[in-house]
């Protein structure tokens, strides 16, 4: 049970992390919201704080600890939550669309079907292991 919710984190990670490197590097989110905001000059600042963010999230996700700061802190943190999750909403969108470009660009058109398919497949056992599994994914209480 153990190694089998191993490799669900594992997947998780791996998917989180291909959504982020679609939604910074293929799609240059914080370069497009820096022209789309006419602050082109603060474009690696969130390209940082995009980063900084998924890193934050992960560890409070991996480690819980209770945050203190009330009200405030809760409704800056909903925020940028819910821009993090439209914006790779948005860029996975696009990946998708852009899987033949990136499939000419390698040189691996040929097997974008396979890809696609293991994608799907993918998904859908995640989505099987979540409902079968009871209690896997239910954190310890503290």
């Amino acid at each position: 049970m153990i190694v089998l919710a191993g490799f669900v984190a594992l997947a998780e990670g791996a998917a989180v992390g291909a959504g982020f490197a679609a939604l910074v590097v293929l799609l240059t989110v914080g370069v497009r919201l820096a022209a789309a905001t006419g602050t082109r000059r603060w474009a690696a600042a969130y390209q940082w704080a995009l980063a900084l963010g998924t890193v934050a999230a992960g560890a409070q996700e991996a480690f819980p600890s209770p945050l203190r700061g009330g009200v405030p802190l809760a409704v800056v943190l909903a925020l940028g939550m819910g821009m993090f999750v439209g914006l790779l909403a948005g860029a996975l969108a696009e990946t998708v669309a852009a899987l033949p470009i990136a499939g000419r660009r390698l040189r691996i058109t040929r097997y974008l079907p396979v890809l696609v398919f293991a994608i799907i497949c993918g998904k859908a056992l995640g989505a099987v292991v979540w409902a079968l599994v009871p209690g896997l994914f239910a954190r310890p209480p503290a």
